[in-house]
């Protein structure tokens, strides 16, 4: 393929395309390894924590995870975006294998969910900005999409691998079983052309990056990464209560998003960016729905994790694509960190406000709380779109 033919393609160059390809891959094997967190909740469980002590350790995580998404345009403004993307991962896998060592012990499995809350924060920006700067304007916002589906494609086969490794052979097999798929990963990373740094601005970058513009699409990514929270953190005990497999959400709704992601996103590049965001909080708040209904049956489960799949799949890279709008590539971690800050405040600030949801209604009816809420926003979004329109990308 000659440059011109891989630009009309979708990338800067030739070399780009196969860049982009073992970036994403990369990306998808550690995600595999992190998505094993699914499982924490029931390892924690086992080892004799209580609920409380259970959210608090889950909970946890978004300390750092926060404060580092924040960082995370800091040290790609300094270290380089490709270097920031291999200690994100080195720290990700280092978070998570040693929970075989720190898993029964409070204290040494906070240290140990700190660290991935580390690599975790710098992980997504670092990766999502060098992926974006491998393509070019022709189909951007599909190539964005599917490479942003590596993480929760994830999520369509860990739990699964997870429950069956955490079953057959323990806690320590699950977590030394789970960190292979990390080290291959790390290893596509390297060969890899560095990223030019930006230029230096004085204070934060960061700082230096806002836009109150970045403010709606922040608040609508808090919410979908409240809703994303409670499927990876409470879920599989909710499941495992019923007797139904973890599959029958977690591989529905991811296969459902990154087939939606990869075959969908050819046609809406240039759609009204509330409205889309709107009907993917809406769809998610449906599939929430569905699963706490659904009772002992797996069909309604498997339904709902279709359904939530097809909102999860608008809105992550709809957000992004939103955010990064008119800013220059080596320019983009900025954004990206603020959106990926919000994103994981809602993913891990909020399972232990939920623990006290769930200890007074239950698991079901937290589900329903939580997609009311998001209709809520859905509802907004798609009036701010009537009233006022929406950017595209």
């Amino acid at each position: 393929m000659t440059d011109d033919e891989a630009y009309a393609a979708g990338y800067i160059d030739a070399a780009a395309r196969r860049e982009y390809w073992r970036a994403a891959i990369g990306m998808f094997l550690v995600s595999f390894t992190t998505a094993h967190q699914t499982l924490l909740s029931i390892v924690f469980a086992r080892n004799g924590h209580d609920l409380h002590t259970i959210g608090v350790l889950l909970s946890s995580i978004a300390v750092p995870i926060v404060f580092f998404a924040l960082m995370s345009s800091e040290f790609s403004a300094r270290l380089g975006v490709l270097p920031t993307m291999r200690l994100a991962m080195f720290l990700s896998l280092a978070g998570f294998a040693s929970l075989y060592f720190t898993s029964a012990t409070f204290f040494g499995a906070l240290a140990s969910r700190f660290v991935s809350g580390a690599g975790g924060g710098l992980f997504l920006a670092a990766a999502l900005t060098y992926g974006q700067s491998r393509l070019s304007p022709k189909r951007f916002l599909f190539l964005l999409s599917v490479f942003s589906a590596m993480m929760p494609l994830a999520q369509a086969v860990a739990p699964a691998f997870g429950e069956y490794t955490l079953n057959a052979y323990g806690a320590h097999g699950m977590f030394l079983i789970g960190s292979i798929p990390a080290v291959v990963g790390m290893a596509l990373s390297l060969g890899l052309r560095p990223l030019a740094k930006p230029p230096q601005s004085r204070g934060l970058d960061l700082l230096a990056s806002w836009r109150p513009r970045f403010v709606e699409p922040l608040l609508s990514m808090i919410v979908a990464g409240t809703l994303y929270g409670f499927t990876t953190a409470y879920l599989a005990p909710a499941l495992e209560a019923r007797s139904i497999p973890l599959g029958a959400f977690f591989t529905a709704s991811t296969l459902t998003m990154f087939a939606s992601r990869a075959f969908g996103f050819r046609r809406i590049e240039e759609a009204n960016k509330r409205y889309l965001v709107g009907f993917g909080l809406a769809l998610e708040a449906a599939g929430l729905v569905a699963v706490s209904f659904a009772g002992a049956h797996v069909w309604p489960v498997s339904a709902g994790g279709i359904i939530f799949g097809l909102g999860h799949s608008l809105l992550y890279p709809v957000l992004a694509a939103w955010m990064v709008q008119g800013v220059d590539a080596t320019r983009r971690s900025g954004p990206q960190a603020w959106l990926n800050a919000c994103f994981n405040i809602g993913l891990y600030a909020t399972p232990l406000p939920e623990t006290f949801i769930v200890a007074r209604v239950g698991y079901d009816w937290t589900m329903v709380v939580l997609a009311a809420a998001a209709a809520i926003a859905a509802a907004t979004l798609v009036l701010r779109g009537a009233l006022s329109g929406a950017p595209t990308a």
